[in-house]
């Protein structure tokens, strides 16, 4: 697979605040690639430095073989991008939009736009203002915006941000069947389950790069296993657990602890509940979220990135 968007130790500061700091990464054709982390992150600063709309401080990156310092405008003509603040025109429908949007990039084919408007399922929609369609409908809208000029690279920032779970799925669908068809997307998002739609991530926090791979390979890389509690009075057996591991988590009535091995461990689980019933004590992989506060954690302990 060739190399769509590559990045050196990639910089971005505003004054005294560094927003990004040396990110190196590359992202591969026909892959969707995830930059996961929390809010404030750096991942919005990151791609809008790879879209050509910040110029870095510091660090070298290219996008489609572009230099994202140099050659701004062959990459924004190449780039489909759907920006975490909605770009289209809220008082004009959502055929208005693309159809502005294909004239900004020189697209006059119709039957295309048409095409990407069915592809996206707003046919029903097309004659409607924008501003008052649901979320989930406004948001495929922008990713229609964001595909009208036949892009090599779309980059969607958090594109599912304040949509309901079915709108998520269907949003997330979309992607992989975009990308199952020649596209490669760059993906931002601060949920940590959508990690698991990704080929492959990137773990940013604090502006720096956390960890880099598949969602396997990040979760087999923290060392993290899950004790699954089923303990009765749960109440009490929760108090008891959280007291020696606040990290864990109460799901309905059980209870789970991420923590580093399942040997010592499960026996001073037992010993912090004795007196208690144990119906089940089991073992299970880590959720995203577990690994990524376990790298994260690991990172600041050895002052390092991996």
């Amino acid at each position: 697979m060739s190399t769509v968007v590559s990045t050196s130790k990639l910089t971005k500061s505003f004054g005294k605040q560094i927003a990004v700091a040396d990110v190196s990464l590359e992202v591969k054709s026909g892959e969707v690639y995830g930059l996961i982390g929390p809010n404030g992150a750096g991942k919005t600063t990151l791609i809008r430095m790879l879209c050509g709309l910040f110029s870095p401080s510091a660090g070298e990156g290219t996008v489609l073989g572009f230099n994202i310092s140099l050659d701004k405008a062959r990459i924004r003509e190449r780039v489909g991008y759907m920006s975490q603040g909605f770009g289209l025109y809220g008082d004009l429908t959502v055929d208005e939009n693309l159809r502005f949007y294909a004239d900004i990039y020189g697209v006059r084919d119709a039957d295309y736009i048409a095409k990407v408007r069915r592809r996206l399922g707003l046919e029903e929609v097309a004659s409607h203002i924008v501003g008052g369609l649901p979320t989930g409908v406004r948001q495929r809208s922008a990713l229609a915006a964001a595909l009208v000029h036949r892009p090599q690279l779309v980059v969607l920032d958090e594109p599912t941000s304040g949509v309901d779970p079915i709108a998520r799925d269907a949003i997330w669908q979309l992607v992989g069947e975009l990308v199952s068809e020649g596209l490669t997307a760059l993906v931002t998002t601060h949920v940590m389950p959508e990690a698991q739609h990704c080929d492959r991530l990137a773990l940013l926090a604090e502006g720096s790069l956390v960890a880099a791979g598949t969602p396997n390979e990040l979760i087999e890389r923290s060392g993290l296993k899950v004790a699954c509690i089923d303990a009765t009075p749960w109440r009490e057996a929760f108090a008891l657990i959280q007291a020696r591991w606040p990290e864990s988590a109460l799901y309905g009535t059980r209870i789970h602890i991420p923590v580093s091995g399942h040997g010592a461990e499960e026996q001073a689980i037992r010993d912090v509940l004795e007196g208690l019933e144990v119906r089940s004590l089991s073992w299970q992989p880590p959720s995203m979220e577990d690994a990524f506060i376990a790298l994260v954690d690991a990172a600041a302990r050895n002052q390092k990135t991996f």
